[in-house]
């Protein structure tokens, strides 16, 4: 449901974690990963400036990759402050950061789906992957394993087709860092193989990026 739901992400700031640079391209399970452009690296930093906490910015991105479609009035970036960049949001998705971007040729269905999804603080892997849907409104999501990358452990979560937020059908990775809850994750199109080496692909490359005092 990317159309109902809303939020984003964030780059550089007054001390942007060093991290060395990312590979000029990587093909994994036969998708094409590039350095991510300059105008995802803005978006990361407006939102982290807008959000006031620190955003994991993903530096490597699928070739082609470009923010949803609007839906039901909604406008998505890869990434940004739900209640800024995406024209649709309702006041509890304040301070949460959101998402959507995908692969697409026209007139035909994507073949990856991106969402990055974060919360204004630390929440359980539930509702990290709800968002700010009333609790009610939540479906079950079944715990897939962890893994652990640059010494922080992510723990798997596998969202069914039939969940109420813009992860639904989903392998999603979940952790906290610097108070709050942050969940990426590639849509299940192929083999669950596939999209983990996708999700690992994105979270290997990520890049802290802090507010700027200020901004």
């Amino acid at each position: 449901m990317v159309g109902l739901l809303v939020v984003a992400l964030v780059a550089a700031g007054c001390g942007a974690a060093k991290k060395s640079a990312p590979r000029a391209r990587q093909t994994v399970a036969g998708v094409t990963f590039l350095p991510a452009s300059a105008a995802v690296r803005h978006e990361c930093q407006r939102a982290a400036n807008r959000l006031g906490y620190p955003i994991p910015c993903p530096t490597m991105l699928p070739q082609g990759l470009r923010p949803t479609p609007p839906q039901h009035g909604c406008h998505f970036a890869v990434v940004a402050a739900a209640d800024e960049q995406v024209s649709c949001p309702s006041p509890r998705w304040h301070g949460w950061m959101f998402g959507s971007s995908q692969v697409q040729a026209p007139l035909q269905p994507p073949t990856q789906h991106l969402v990055l999804q974060a919360a204004p603080q630390v929440v359980d892997p539930t509702r990290a992957i709800d968002g700010a849907v009333p609790p009610d409104q939540g479906y079950p999501i079944r715990p897939m394993g962890a893994t652990r990358m640059d010494g922080r452990r992510m723990h798997w979560y596998l969202v069914p087709p039939n969940h109420g937020s813009a992860f639904a059908g989903h392998l999603v990775l979940v952790w906290n860092a610097y108070g709050h809850t942050y969940a990426y994750g590639f849509h299940v199109l192929d083999t669950l193989d596939h999209v983990r080496a996708f999700d690992l692909e994105l979270v290997r490359h990520l890049l802290t990026v802090y507010p700027r005092s200020g901004a």
